[in-house]
Order: C-alpha cells, then structure tokens, then sequence
C-alpha cells in the first residue's frame, strides 16, 4: 500500500522558502482543506517571529551569533507546527489534489512521484492582467512552449520576486517581494497605496524536489 511522506528542509535559504510556500498554500486554501483557522492563526504568529530573525541575521550589516542563534531557535519551533500541520490536515488529504501535493513537497511512495528530477532548463514567461482593484494575475507559460499556459513536466511552481514602484530592478536580488504561482491565473494582492505604481518582477521555475531553473526575463504591470 503506497503511503504519503514528505520533507521539510533544514537548511536556512531552504527552509525560508519551503514554509512562505506551504504557509502561503495552506492560508488560500484552508477551507477547501478543512484546515482549523486556530492552527493557521498560531503558525502566522510562529511564522512572524521567524521571518523577523531571519530578515535580521540576512542582513550583514545586523548579522551576529546572537541573531544567528534567534533565528534558528525560531526556525525550529515554526518547523515542528509546520511538521504538526502536515500530519494532521496535509498528508492524506484527499481535497489536495496532485499539483498542490507537489507544492506542497508531499509525494506518494508508491507512485514514483518522490524521485529525484532534474533542475528545469527552460523559464516562466509571465503576463500580469488588470481584472480588477489592487489585483494583478499572473499568468504564465514556459519558454519552450510559449503559446501554451501551463508548467513543465516536473515543475511544482513559479517562483517570482517582485517590487512596485521606481526604478525598476536590474536583477531579481532588487526584488524584495515573494509570490509562488502554482496555477496559471492565480491573483496577487497589493495595497491601495501600490495603485498606479509599476510592478516589476522576475520568475522561475521550482521543481518538486526544490530544485530552481533559470530566470526568465524582466516583467511589468501598472498596478490598477
């Protein structure tokens, strides 16, 4: 009998991405996935405290053992309520379906879905689309099949950085925003105060092994 597994990583960088992703999927999607508002209130609580170290210890100029040891005590209590969430509402939750379990970097160990893959060779081609206020989609395609809007084979997300407002970025490093796209025409929300700006971005693809492609080019969008 096959059996869901999944795995949280402990690397910094890593485990920085992996849970604004989960956390980000789990909060869209509580109550499809009939997951308790109290777990997701206490993890956003765990998850401020941890984003806030790590932002500090990312920074050279505040960087130091102390920080350095606060952020992974926080890390370490945001990873045993992530490792609580995924036990409890994720794994084996049938209202999940295949490409959300991918994001959510939960593979079936019978399926043949937790193999290793290769890191994408092709990159995200993003159009952001003004359907109403304060919110842009992003719709994506890939390089390599430019007409068609869907993700490659093995590709859990597209990961974007982005920024609103002047001047534009140069490099995704001048991005200070986060938003993975786990379905062409999904939504992000801005602030009434964002209204007007440009926003720019870059993006790639995320496999479900965690492995990242390359940066496609420079994408832009008046935010309405």
């Amino acid at each position: 009998m096959s059996q869901e597994i999944y795995h949280i990583p402990k690397t910094p960088t890593a485990f920085f991405h992996f849970q604004g992703n989960a956390i980000d999927l789990c909060t869209a999607n509580a109550t499809a996935w009939d997951i308790p508002a109290d777990t997701l209130t206490n993890i956003a609580a765990l998850q401020a405290t941890y984003v806030a170290a790590y932002n500090v210890v990312a920074n050279p100029a505040t960087r130091s053992p102390s920080a350095t040891a606060a952020r992974d005590a926080a890390q370490e209590i945001l990873s045993a309520a992530l490792t609580e969430l995924y036990n409890t509402s994720l794994v084996n939750n049938a209202a999940i379906d295949v490409d959300y379990k991918i994001a959510l970097h939960i593979h079936n160990t019978g399926s043949g879905t937790n193999k290793p893959a290769p890191a994408p060779a092709t990159s995200p081609v993003i159009q952001l689309i003004s359907e109403g206020i304060s919110q842009l989609f992003v719709v994506y395609a890939d390089s390599a099949t430019p007409n068609k809007h869907h993700k490659p084979a093995n590709v859990a997300f597209a990961e974007l950085w982005y920024k609103v407002g002047e001047p534009a970025p140069a490099l995704p490093a001048d991005c200070p925003e986060r938003f993975n796209v786990t379905r062409s025409h999904e939504p992000i929300q801005f602030e009434p105060a964002q209204r007007g700006q440009a926003c720019y971005g870059f993006a790639r693809w995320v496999n479900k092994n965690g492995k990242t492609g390359p940066w496609g080019s420079v994408f832009t969008e008046q935010v309405p």
